[in-house]
């Protein structure tokens, strides 16, 4: 199934309120995730949903950080409303994908409690060091390694702290060394210091996370999307990592990225290792009639992320991030997708992510048309697509104030996890009726004008283009099962791939510029039909000649069947 499988994701915490909740918390819950499968499965056409997190957390990082891996979180609900969400989207012929969140727990996990008391053999469950002296003898942490959270020191320099610096240097990184006065030594942390990172060198450690797996495998989920996977290989020498001397604060933005990774995360030999222990856990015996999968979220260079799809094929792979981070431009887009397709294994699923919770919404970081043409672009290449809830209606980004953030390590993130748009003739756009300031987080009522209500029923409507995507990919074998080929074209603006499957062709043509243009394209089928364009969804079907050539609307993607 997961071969072509379109993935929603639900950040669950602002998708949907159950409407019999009383008294309302202005929160998503579990029970509103289940009265809403219908609309992913039946209206838009979904396979799957992945669940960020809904564990029991103090929520120092949105739930990030996991206080028990086997409980849910109160404001969500409770495992019996989990059980049945299970059971909803598996009768709707839903698979149901969770975050697992490998690298790190909560400072309030019971095994981290007990680690920094030395109880019980915790005593290395987490990484813990007494640090060494500075010239002064004063106590300092071990290394240079930085936290990924490093953000709020460029803030309070822009506040106007840090001003013993000159103008021309950096910004420094908040240490992933956290002094921990009960246990007097310091613990590493590569996110928030609420998140210790766990010893994965522990075999221990791994065999309890491994049971984590089991557990919710046996409540019947039936995969995994592992959550910054690459920090979970660290080198235990604890080797300091090397400056990137090509770090500007102009083009990096975080302070963190001022050392190179290759020691705090990215460590090859442990990495390996931990992944296919994992993948191990899927190929059990009691698993071996299901059809389970885990997505690896590495953010790393290509070449590392070749060796770990390499890993286990079968049964994982890694996100395809590349696409978000190029310029919108065709010969970039080509030559991302060419490599990447060249060199994925038969025997792995590939896949294509235009945003998540992390990412500037699609449509802000794009535009409102171009949002359209990427997503048309990615329902017809091969493999897995993942949705990002609300993604399907165009929403954007929210200029959240400062008092009603959650992301207090990194505010930034709040602008894409706000509420769901339902129903904009209804109190709080449809997603709960608490009063507003009790909100998770506020509506963005500049996002008003693009709710599902408002969508539904118009046959333009970005919904209604995200759902004819979808049916039509589902339904033409070459999209199905066809292998991928960029097609030459006689201009630099319009990238063009064809997917073949046996004798059925089918092509597509993504114009990248603004502007109208005339194209011709050297397809292995010269008459052909357009079925549909991100401008105008369903057409009838139109009657084209890709050797003479034909004319693409601004920012149009369409989609080509020979006749």
């Amino acid at each position: 199934m997961w071969r072509q499988a379109v993935i929603y994701q639900i950040y669950p915490w602002t998708f949907y309120e159950d409407p019999k909740r009383k008294p309302q918390r202005g929160i998503g819950s579990l029970k509103g995730i289940t009265q809403k499968l219908p609309y992913l499965r039946e209206e838009l056409g979904v396979d799957a949903i992945w669940l960020s997190p809904f564990y029991k957390s103090p929520m120092k990082d949105c739930g990030y950080d996991i206080s028990s891996y086997v409980d849910i979180h109160p404001d969500l609900g409770d495992m019996d409303d989990f059980d049945k969400l299970i059971e909803k989207a598996h009768d709707l012929g839903l698979k149901i994908m969770i975050d697992f969140v490998a690298n790190h727990t909560s400072d309030q996990h019971e095994w981290f409690q007990k680690s920094r008391k030395r109880q019980d053999g915790f005593d290395d469950w987490y990484i813990w060091h007494p640090g060494k002296k500075d010239e002064h003898g004063n106590r300092i942490p071990p290394n240079n390694w930085a936290s990924v959270f490093s953000m709020p020191n460029k803030k309070a320099r822009e506040r106007g702290e840090f001003a013993e610096l000159r103008p021309d240097e950096w910004t420094p990184p908040i240490s992933a060394w956290q002094w921990d006065e009960e246990r007097g030594e310091y613990y590493l942390h590569s996110f928030a210091k609420e998140q210790p990172d766990l010893n994965w060198s522990n075999p221990v450690v791994r065999q309890a996370m491994k049971d984590v797996m089991r557990f919710w495998l046996d409540k019947g989920v039936d995969g995994f999307r592992v959550d910054a996977i690459n920090w979970m290989g660290k080198n235990m020498s604890l080797e300091d990592e090397q400056v990137n001397t090509a770090y500007s604060e102009e083009y990096y933005g975080n302070p963190y990225d001022q050392l190179l990774k290759a020691n705090s995360c990215n460590y090859m030999n442990a990495l390996h290792q931990y992944i296919w222990e994992m993948c191990e856990v899927l190929r059990e015996e009691q698993y071996e009639n299901r059809d389970l999968r885990m997505i690896l979220e590495a953010h790393m260079g290509e070449s590392e992320l070749r060796e770990l799809n390499a890993i286990a094929p079968d049964v994982s792979s890694t996100f395809n991030f590349g696409a978000m981070k190029l310029k919108w431009s065709a010969p970039e887009r080509r030559l991302q997708l060419d490599y990447y397709y060249e060199n994925l294994d038969a025997r792995n699923i590939g896949n294509q992510v235009n945003g998540n919770h992390d990412e500037t919404r699609l449509a802000s970081r794009l535009g409102d048309e171009v949002a359209r043409t990427a997503a048309v672009m990615n329902f017809f290449l091969p493999g897995m697509k993942f949705i990002y809830n609300g993604e399907e209606l165009g929403l954007h980004n929210a200029d959240v104030p400062l008092e009603k953030m959650r992301d207090h390590e990194n505010g930034f993130r709040d602008g894409e996890r706000t509420p769901m748009i339902w129903d904009d003739r209804q109190e709080n756009a449809g997603f709960s009726s608490a009063d507003a300031d009790q909100l998770w987080l506020p509506i963005n009522t500049n996002d008003l004008g693009n709710s599902l209500a408002r969508q539904e029923n118009d046959p333009k409507s970005s919904f209604s283009l995200y759902r004819a995507a979808i049916k039509l990919a589902k339904e033409i074998e070459a999209f199905r099962s066809g292998a991928y080929r960029s097609v030459p074209t006689n201009n630099i603006d319009v990238f063009a791939f064809e997917r073949k499957s046996g004798d059925d062709e089918a092509l597509v043509l993504v114009n990248f510029s603004p502007n109208m243009q005339y194209v011709s394209v050297a397809a292995k089928f010269s008459q052909g039909k357009s079925v549909l364009s991100s401008v105008d969804v369903t057409l009838n079907p139109q009657e084209v000649n890709l050797t003479e050539g034909l004319h693409l609307q601004p920012n149009e993607a369409m989609v080509v069947l020979p006749v």
